[in-house]
């Protein structure tokens, strides 16, 4: 797929994202006879809410298997968790330097085992942290800080075809699995299965992202990308 290709496609992506949210909250205001309501902040993990039920959905797309569920960059994802030293230098390898594509970013063979063992530790000894962070409630920059983000306490996937719920599962219930689970690096990714081998997650390197205008690379080149498994 041609960089302009990605482009269009991101564009859909968000515009159908935005059409499914109202639906589902329309079918959810319907349902309940409680009004549900999009939350359109860039700062949040909460895309529909409802403050009478105490409801904080945070919805995915039900097309494919797994779907993005955190992008952030890797200088905001080290400064967060005030990540330096070795492992700061393991996630400059691992995703590339900003604004490079895919230039400089290495595999796991290519890094130090010591450097992988240390970061493949760091995200077993952290997966709650990382779990809130990628699901719970996202972390964002706010002037010179990263902060937490207002929480979600339900992940829904919806299909707005159908306009039927494929999946829907607390955050407390994902946070077992996780608490049970394990991290596994493999060359380009890392990837989260539940105790008894199911996949929740990966995390890849983001590699598309352009401006229109000069055709150079944006900040979610080499940024930390998180997928979700519907099959959780």
């Amino acid at each position: 797929m041609t960089s302009q290709a990605r482009v269009k496609a991101g564009r859909r992506a968000k515009k159908d994202g935005h059409a499914k949210e109202t639906a589902l909250s329309k079918f959810f205001t319907e349902k309940t006879g409680y009004k549900h309501v999009v939350d359109g902040s860039p700062t949040t993990k909460q895309d529909i809410i409802c403050e009478e039920l105490g409801v904080y959905y945070s919805q995915k797309s039900a097309s494919s298997r797994h779907t993005q569920v955190h992008l952030t960059s890797t200088e905001n994802w080290c400064n967060y968790f005030n990540i330096g030293g070795d492992l700061r230098t393991w996630f400059d390898k691992f995703f590339g330097a900003p604004f490079s594509g895919r230039e400089g970013r290495l595999g796991s063979s290519d890094i130090p085992d010591s450097l992988n063992q240390l970061a493949l530790d760091w995200f077993n000894d952290n997966k709650i942290d990382v779990f809130d962070v990628i699901v719970r409630h996202g972390a964002y920059k706010v002037g010179d800080e990263m902060e937490a983000g207002k929480p979600v306490n339900h992940v829904i996937w919806y299909n707005k075809k159908t306009d039927q719920i494929d999946r829907e599962v607390t955050v407390e219930y994902l946070a077992d699995l996780v608490r049970g689970g394990k991290w596994t690096l493999n060359e380009t990714t890392l990837h989260f299965h539940d105790n008894i081998g199911n996949k929740i997650f990966h995390l890849q390197m983001k590699g598309s992202g352009r401006n229109k205008k000069t055709g150079k690379p944006t900040g979610q080149f080499n940024g930390v990308q998180f997928h979700i498994y519907k099959a959780c």
